[in-house]
């Protein structure tokens, strides 16, 4: 790289006028089309009513348009309004940081980091796009096995855990610096743990080595307040402070814990060396996974070599991850590497991923590669900024009528059928 991520942020930051008009001319205009393609019409028809209040924000004042109608209906006329109102208070909130483009595909915002942007070139978070963007499907609508009395059971039981489908939140930290403070981590996390569990699903809480201790407490507590519903995510910090970590989740009564191998590289950006990251060897993970009787995943699998290894210590799942493209420059997609690591793992631990999901059909997509489930990260990130723990229920609640509808259109009658069989 050229210009270090911090020079590159501040030159995209305070770029010439001409192109932020332009960029944000053009994602107020895709509210519209970001509204519709959330919405599966064969699963509004039959929604239950319910209302979505969006947060207010006394600092960024809605335009009197959205103003006027500050609730919307979730129903059959509803949806698109809601979506759309949630979207579009993101965009007031999160702009700089997030235009919340219409396709989240990680070009305008390449190096922003802090913020939502790929590491150096952003190659890696558009890569994680493009090749998911790449995956066809075959629609079989004379399948034979769904009708209009038969739907398809989009749920699941993954890890132990029953889900609407199979689709969760994932682990996010540094909320203050990469999305700009505008809301608390404590209102931030209720949001995403809150909305998920009302979705039927499980969200997830972040930590940052450079944290202080009392917010990563409050941060945790949050679960606790949650019952529990929710992984918590715990960067690979030393041994004994990694620990220290667990029987933080322990006390919360965490459903999951995540151990963010990828955060690896980070090591030279903390000081602190009693929470600085680093690698980790088979023996430190064994020594980790066994320290907790909560299934630990390993997160920042992008090899079939790391995923075998990280069944050899003995890992409850693991996770397909590049970190959305922000601790590596140039690596593939996750859809790319997903269907070989699968292949060697053959079932012996579930395998989750993540990388652009942002509709249901992505999650359908990366189950036929070879996934048991899949993490969300930065679109949910701009529901609970957008719509707070109504707009997070809403955006899952829409993504599982999609996968329902996607379910159908493929002649996939529950989670377990979903295979290759199903791509094109």
């Amino acid at each position: 790289m050229v210009a270090s991520n911090d020079d590159k942020t501040a030159e995209t930051l305070t770029g010439s006028a001409d192109r932020r008009e332009f960029l944000c001319g053009s994602a107020l205009f895709g509210a519209g089309i970001v509204a519709s393609q959330l919405v599966s019409s064969a699963h509004a028809e039959d929604a239950q009513p319910k209302s979505v209040e969006l947060p207010s924000d006394e600092k960024s004042p809605a335009p009197a348009a959205s103003a006027a109608a500050p609730t919307t209906q979730f129903g059959p006329a509803g949806v698109k309004g809601a979506v759309g109102q949630v979207y579009q208070k993101a965009r007031e909130v999160l702009y700089p940081r997030c235009r919340v483009c219409p396709q989240c595909d990680g070009v305008a915002c390449a190096g922003e980091y802090p913020g939502f942007g790929g590491l150096g070139s952003g190659i890696s978070f558009q890569n994680n796009f493009k090749d998911l963007q790449h995956v066809r499907l075959k629609m079989r609508a004379l399948n034979g096995v769904l009708n209009v009395e038969k739907r398809p059971d989009t749920s699941t039981v993954l890890l132990g855990q029953k889900l609407s489908f199979p689709a969760m939140a994932a682990p996010i930290g540094g909320v203050a610096a990469n999305f700009g403070g505008k809301i608390s981590d404590v209102d931030y996390f209720e949001a995403i743990i809150g909305g998920c569990a009302d979705a039927g699903t499980l969200g997830s809480v972040g930590d940052s080595p450079a944290d202080p201790e009392e917010v990563l407490k409050a941060r945790f507590d949050v679960i606790g307040h949650n019952g529990g519903r929710a992984i918590a995510g715990i960067k690979p910090r030393p041994q004994t402070n990694f620990i220290e970590m667990i029987r933080l989740a322990e006390s919360v009564n965490a459903a999951l814990i995540t151990i963010d191998i990828d955060s690896a590289g980070r090591y030279g950006n903390q000081p602190n060396k009693r929470t600085q990251v680093g690698p980790k060897t088979v023996a430190e993970l064994r020594q980790l996974v066994h320290a907790t009787k909560i299934p630990f995943l390993v997160k920042g699998i992008m090899t079939p070599e790391d995923a075998l290894a990280a069944v050899e210590a003995g890992a409850a799942g693991i996770v397909v991850s590049n970190h959305g493209g922000r601790v590596l420059d140039h690596t593939p997609g996750t859809a790319d590497v997903l269907p070989a690591i699968a292949a060697k793992v053959n079932g012996k631990v579930p395998i989750l991923v993540d990388g652009c999901v942002h509709y249901g059909v992505d999650v359908l997509k990366y189950m036929a590669l070879g996934a048991s489930g899949v993490l969300v990260g930065r679109h949910l990130v701009r529901a609970a900024f957008g719509g707070g723990r109504q707009g997070v229920a809403l955006f899952m609640d829409t993504m599982r009528s999609e996968f329902e509808a996607a379910m159908v259109m493929v002649g996939a009658a529950n989670v377990r059928s979903i295979n290759r069989t199903v791509l094109a």
